[in-house]
């Protein structure tokens, strides 16, 4: 028999309530030791990454002379984009150190089809720029936020256009939805 948690022979006992509370406590340490670490892992100063923009680049087998050329994704300001000449944003491209308005530096082949992705800048267009071994009037173009998560571009003798591309929801629901 255990009374005061000292049995018959003098050494110490654990009676039920000390067994209920020895429970109950490792019960709590463990609880307060989980709340530190989801709290730790929850309230980090770690921002979630910016969002993605999906390119889908299509291009004519004689565009550049079916000669590779680039396509170069800055942040910029409307007068940037404006102002700026091809040799000024020709130099931003193998720049170093790099300029920190590139978003996306991408080798373009004619005749294929190519997808790339660029992170999304939080504010400001897009600038686009082509860099073909012969520039005609058409080698920028601007956009303009809110930007879409895809955008389909189109490089033919005509032209280039880049257009928000539609997801297939979108494409089924389009006389009903947005």
């Amino acid at each position: 028999m255990v009374w005061n948690g000292v049995d018959k022979a003098g050494g110490l006992q654990g009676s039920r309530g000390n067994a209920r509370r020895a429970g109950m406590a490792r019960r709590i340490g463990i609880f307060l030791l989980l709340s530190v670490v989801v709290c730790s892992v929850g309230c980090s100063g770690k921002r979630p990454p910016p969002p993605q923009m999906k390119l889908y680049v299509e291009t004519d087998q004689s565009i550049n002379n079916g000669q590779l050329f680039y396509l170069l994704l800055r942040a910029v300001t409307d007068k940037q984009f404006l102002t700026e000449s091809y040799q000024t944003v020709a130099g931003v491209v193998f720049a170093d150190p790099p300029d920190k308005t590139v978003i996306g530096s991408h080798v373009i082949l004619p005749g294929l089809y190519q997808e790339f992705k660029v992170i999304q800048p939080e504010e400001g267009p897009v600038a686009f720029y082509f860099f073909f071994t012969e520039p005609g009037d058409q080698w920028k173009k601007l956009i303009e936020q809110p930007l879409a998560k895809a955008y389909n571009v189109k490089i033919k003798g005509d032209g280039i256009s880049i257009n928000p591309k539609k997801s297939a929801w979108k494409k089924i629901l389009w006389p009903f939805g947005s």
